[in-house]
């Protein structure tokens, strides 16, 4: 496949879709210096550390209930000694509809706002999906924010919290098929959420006793996951090295 690479190397001496193997780049372009990749922390620097999990919005629409379900659960996190938990919000990074002209795998980043998300993401070594079931799958605002970035999701783990009419359980078996792509491991445990249960009104988050109670034992498993795998990231980064 190393064919296909080339195709998406990036001025710094690397060849572009548009540019023949034969052509040399003219002289103005050669000046134009490709974005730097955004390359995480070494997980050696971070081992004396807690894991920082990521509890990622999964949607952007006006009026979404997606936030209040993501504030909860950063809420319910806290007093945790074991892993340091922070919401991120896909709204904050303003993605377009996905606009990078090379895959996300070689980082070669042509925008402000993958640069941002990339830089977010890279810093975490685990994530909470919040995620919302729309047409039977994952929501749109969710699918594209992952598709921005590849790397800076390798060899980490996740949790999934989903909602919708039947507990947003299509949308969260469809998104461990993403998310495995990314190299990201779901814990078995899993939080769900009704539409008819545990928001009134279809509006106010306001979970059920029982629901609310399968987050800790997700976050459990999640915990010694993304422990774990900043010791498989030393090792591939010794390997490469």
């Amino acid at each position: 496949m190393s064919w296909f690479k080339n195709l998406f190397r990036s001025s710094n001496g690397r060849r572009s879709a548009e540019t023949p193997v034969e052509q040399t780049p003219a002289p103005e372009a050669a000046e134009v210096a490709a974005p730097a990749p955004v390359v995480e922390a070494a997980p050696a620097e971070r081992a004396a550390g807690l894991p920082r999990i990521a509890i990622v919005t999964g949607s952007t629409r006006p009026g979404r209930v997606n936030g209040s379900v993501a504030e909860w659960v950063l809420a319910q996190t806290e007093g945790r000694t074991d892993a340091e938990f922070e919401l991120v919000d896909i709204a904050d990074f303003n993605l377009p509809l996905l606009d990078e002209p090379a895959p996300a795998m070689y980082q070669s980043y042509q925008n402000e706002h993958t640069e941002a998300w990339s830089g977010k993401i890279a810093g975490f070594d685990g994530f909470i999906f919040v995620a919302s079931e729309y047409n039977h799958t994952v929501g749109p605002a969710l699918t594209n924010a992952l598709s921005f970035l590849n790397v800076e999701f390798n060899n980490k783990a996740a949790g999934i919290v989903s909602y919708g009419s039947m507990g947003g359980v299509r949308s969260a078996e469809h998104l461990r098929n993403v998310l495995a792509e990314l190299q990201i491991a779901v814990v078995r445990n899993q939080v769900m959420f009704s539409l008819f249960t545990d928001f009134e009104n279809f509006a106010d988050f306001k979970p059920t006793e029982q629901n609310a109670g399968t987050l800790t034992p997700m976050v459990d498993q999640l915990v010694p996951w993304a422990k774990g795998f900043t010791t498989i990231r030393t090792e591939l980064l010794a390997v490469s090295a």
